[in-house]
């Protein structure tokens, strides 16, 4: 029997759960495994997670290392460089898997709901957008192509 994931209340645990609770709050949705933007949410939010664990964890070796004596600042300091090297792949993914959720066009009017919700928790939580103007647009226009499909107008193009 499989063992259930430990999950402490840490951010990364919270970030991780929101494409979950947005899921559940549309139960079209949470019913619907095959909409394509729950795995598109689920996937950036696992990414983005790992991109504030690993701020938080430079945040800490940096706290480390201001308070450090002599003998402990070398591994210190090859710990936090260590942290600011993987900054550049973990943010690559995190955008990877942002391109992925703007351009994931879903599948009922519910996963439209989840999706806009997602990007509005985003910001109002920690003030963060998932893409640029260009991005918007084309989460927009994915999700007017959806509500258009779902209430029988012409899908624009």
């Amino acid at each position: 029997m499989a063992q259930a994931e430990r999950c402490y209340i840490t951010r990364r645990c919270v970030i991780t759960a929101i494409p979950v609770a947005a899921a559940a709050s549309f139960p079209a949705v949470a019913d619907k495994a095959s909409d394509p933007i729950l795995s598109a949410m689920a996937a950036h939010a696992r990414a983005y997670a790992d991109v504030i664990a690993l701020l938080a964890a430079q945040d800490a070796a940096d706290s480390a290392l201001r308070k450090a004596d002599a003998a402990a600042q070398p591994a210190l300091e090859a710990r936090l460089h260590a942290l600011c090297e993987a900054e550049g792949p973990l943010g690559l993914l995190e955008m990877q898997a942002a391109e992925r959720l703007i351009h994931t066009v879903p599948g009922t009017l519910a996963g439209v709901a989840a999706l806009l919700r997602y990007v509005r928790e985003l910001f109002e939580r920690d003030g963060y957008t998932p893409c640029e103007e260009d991005g918007y647009l084309a989460l927009l226009a994915s999700a007017e192509s959806t509500i258009c499909r779902e209430i029988g107008l012409a899908v624009p193009r």
